[in-house]
């Protein structure tokens, strides 16, 4: 078979809005996807998140797409695919944004830390780097101190090694300023003080006197009149718990636009479960109608699976939301493992997960149970028993044509077989 032209295809997409088309730009264009998607390896999440933002980008970009602009599509997709994995980090990153000095400063100590690393054959003390750089241990404690609160937000700029020299004026503000991480806009004050709030009042104190104030650990242990140590334990507890309580609000705040967004009916509230960004049920019965007509067309096969967490609800409600998200998208990421990456996982219920197994067919059972082994496993491994015992994992298959021709049939007969799981599991 001749591939055909990108560019062609797309106009084609633009006149007919073919899902086949779609799919064969989509698998075209997977190469552009991976590519952009590998260029954020270092901010620390998974590659396949990545991707598969990527690939919602090119989503986006394909309904958006003016042929007549005059623009390629293929330029046009790619600040769309970057666009979008760029907001995907923003919206997992901190609301508190290093200043750009401060960037720079930091990727100039990693340096500095990874040549001494190398040259005594351990990791440099503070005093050590600071002499290197010629700058006081005060103030290579206080940059060090900063990575507890700060994550860097700026994705426009890929890092460096150059070696540029910093302005003194950057050091000497370090060195002779308060320190100006609370030197915010007001919206941003307010959510940290908000979020203070809810500290210990030994907490507050330490963190206000150390980033605010500007005070070092020493001299903190002498006002409060406790131990270096237990100050550096505070500073380390506190500035984790807050990054955490602010997490927890930016969360709720996506929630809140994510819902807005839908009732505007924006591309990407519909095919994202806001809790989790994970596929979400809507766009997995809109994927499963798709391969199920696919398949019927091309004589082909496809497999549906529905893993289930089950608990009481009172575990479930002291849980919460946010930790049972948290919960269902480390489990999403164990299943892609488990599977194919042509294999499509989403959220299916409130602790649920729903995979879409292209081509599996008969096969559909033996990988349905192989994902659950798996799952099971990383539920004893990775939770304490204390939070494992209080779930029992269940799953259910069908797949086309086996179990019937309209997708309907698939959803019917993978609940049943799911809730025949679970009744076995509980008679045992």
């Amino acid at each position: 078979m001749i591939k055909r032209d990108t560019e062609e295809l797309v106009r084609e997409y633009c006149r007919t809005r073919d899902l086949e088309i779609r799919d064969m730009i989509t698998l075209q264009l997977s190469g552009l996807v991976e590519s952009a998607a590998r260029k954020f390896v270092g901010s620390g999440e998974p590659i396949e998140d990545l991707i598969q933002e990527g690939y919602l980008g090119l989503l986006n970009a394909l309904d958006l797409y003016d042929p007549d602009k005059g623009v390629k599509f293929t330029t046009y997709a790619t600040h769309l695919i970057i666009g979008q994995i760029k907001h995907y980090l923003r919206d997992k990153g901190k609301i508190i944004k290093e200043p750009a000095w401060l960037q720079e400063l930091n990727s100039k100590i990693n340096r500095v830390i990874n040549e001494l690393s190398a040259q005594y054959g351990r990791p440099p003390t503070t005093q050590e780097i600071a002499q290197f750089l010629g700058m006081t241990t005060r103030a290579v404690e206080d940059v060090l101190m900063t990575r507890e609160v700060f994550k860097v937000s700026s994705l426009d700029v890929l890092s460096s090694d150059d070696e540029d020299e910093w302005s003194g004026y950057d050091i000497e503000k370090l060195e002779c300023e308060p320190c100006q991480t609370f030197n915010l806009p007001i919206e941003e004050r307010v959510v940290i003080e908000n979020a203070m709030r809810q500290l210990k009042q030994i907490e507050r104190q330490v963190l206000e006197l150390f980033f605010n104030e500007g005070y070092n650990q020493t001299e903190i242990a002498h006002m409060l009149k406790i131990s270096c140590n237990y100050v550096s334990h505070i500073l380390r507890n506190a500035t984790q718990k807050l990054r955490r309580i602010i997490s927890e609000e930016e969360w709720l705040d996506q929630q809140r636009l994510r819902a807005r967004g839908l009732e505007r009916g924006d591309f990407e509230a519909r095919i994202l479960d806001p809790q989790t960004g994970l596929y979400s049920y809507d766009y997995l019965q809109v994927r499963l109608r798709e391969e199920v007509q696919r398949s019927a067309r091309y004589h082909n096969v496809v497999g549906f699976a529905i893993f289930e967490f089950v608990s009481d609800r009172q575990t479930l409600d002291a849980l919460g939301e946010f930790a049972l998200g948290e919960l269902l998208l480390q489990a999403a990421a164990v299943v892609r493992e488990t599977v194919r990456k042509a294999d499509i996982v989403g959220r299916y219920g409130r602790a649920s997960l729903g995979v879409i197994l292209p081509y599996a067919g008969e096969h559909t059972p033996s990988i349905a149970q192989r994902v659950y082994e798996a799952l099971t496993e990383w539920l004893q491994n990775t939770f304490q028993e204390s939070v494992s015992r209080h779930f029992s994992l269940h799953y259910g298959w069908a797949f086309y044509p086996g179990d019937g021709r309209e997708f309907e049939n698939l959803l019917q007969h993978a609940e049943e077989r799911l809730a025949a799981h679970r009744i076995s599991a509980q008679a045992a």
